[in-house]
């Protein structure tokens, strides 16, 4: 019959009392995705009831590496044949730096502290991913985008995640009116209580778009705080480098969130700012030589399903033609 891995025998892992068996069944065990986060949240009391010395990192690791090969520490007497017991008798000092030493080395190997106490939900070129987190709110993540949840606590000690990329939230609200928090990890935040609105996140800036209710945007300009009630049909613009936001009121807000659906909605967007859009959403990279053409608008409604569609679908409405080698795309104008 199979040994069952309980709270008991985990806190023993933690704090290096296992024997050899011990430590393989526990770790065929944690490989198994359904008991990882039975795994974390052990890890995570154990480690408030004790609290770890710093301890000599490579030394630990090295002596945690040399007993789970069954070899004799380099810098040591003691006989590695010696009754666990006893071995713990005279060298009590030892748990200590081998409890530190197993945390250390899942930092070093399948996991570290940002994985431990977050989940990530990630999309990838092309990509959109819809999302319903343990609080009932709703998230649509459009492509090449990141979302930072809390494992523990999510839903009642706090309900603030953070993002890169772009991403559509619908927030759920809570009877005790516990505040929800976009964090972008840059110079601006989005704080809600129950609404819709989309953050987008980059490289080139950052923007929020109100479609309901009210919310929050806290930003740095410079080196002052600025904050900014927010109402529907609002969108801000932050510039990245100064963090001077621009506010202006839009007629259809849910435009900016269209990806959804797969459309794409332009306003005077030059294709410049669209060329942009490509990289960041497909990984792809269009090169308009031309300096004049990279200031072309496109205004209208696309459907696409992926990058193909949409290129196809503007090139055709501007006339313009284009030769794509890989990754690498090349816009021209035929009339010059």
């Amino acid at each position: 019959m199979k040994t069952q891995v309980t709270k008991e025998l985990l806190f023993n892992y933690f704090a290096g009392r296992t024997t050899a068996f011990q430590k393989q069944l526990i770790d065929e065990w944690a490989k198994d995705t359904d008991n990882r986060e039975q795994f974390f949240s052990w890890l995570e009391i154990w480690e408030s009831q004790n609290p770890q010395y710093v301890a000599d990192v490579q030394k630990a690791l090295s002596r945690h590496q040399n007993r789970m090969a069954q070899k004799p520490d380099e810098d040591s007497s003691v006989d590695t044949e010696l009754p666990v017991e006893r071995f713990w008798g005279r060298q009590n000092w030892f748990k200590w730096v081998a409890a530190a030493s197993v945390l250390l080395l899942m930092a070093a190997g399948w996991i570290n502290r940002d994985e431990l106490l977050n989940e990530k939900y990630a999309t990838a070129y092309g990509e959109t991913r819809r999302l319903t987190l343990a609080d009932g709110s709703e998230v649509t993540l459009n492509a090449n985008s990141m979302l930072k949840v809390p494992r523990f606590g999510f839903g009642y000690q706090t309900r603030d995640v953070e993002l890169t990329g772009e991403a559509t939230f619908s927030i759920t609200h809570t009877t005790d009116d516990q505040r929800f928090v976009v964090k972008t990890g840059r110079n601006f935040e989005v704080v809600v209580l129950g609404t819709e609105f989309t953050v987008y996140n980059r490289e080139r800036g950052g923007k929020v778009v109100l479609n309901k209710g009210k919310v929050q945007l806290r930003y740095q300009e410079g080196k002052a705080p600025r904050e900014l009630m927010m109402k529907p049909g609002d969108l801000v613009t932050l510039n990245r480098r100064s963090g001077h936001a621009q506010l202006r009121q839009v007629s259809q807000p849910e435009n900016a969130s269209a990806w959804r659906e797969n459309r794409f909605v332009f306003e005077e967007t030059t294709l410049e700012e669209i060329a942009q859009l490509f990289k960041e959403n497909y990984g792809l990279i269009l090169e308009i030589a031309d300096p004049k053409l990279a200031k072309w608008t496109v205004s209208g409604s696309f459907t696409a399903r992926n990058a193909e569609e949409l290129l196809e679908s503007l090139m055709e409405g501007a006339s313009l033609t284009y030769k794509r080698t890989g990754k690498h795309i090349v816009i021209t104008n035929p009339a010059n």
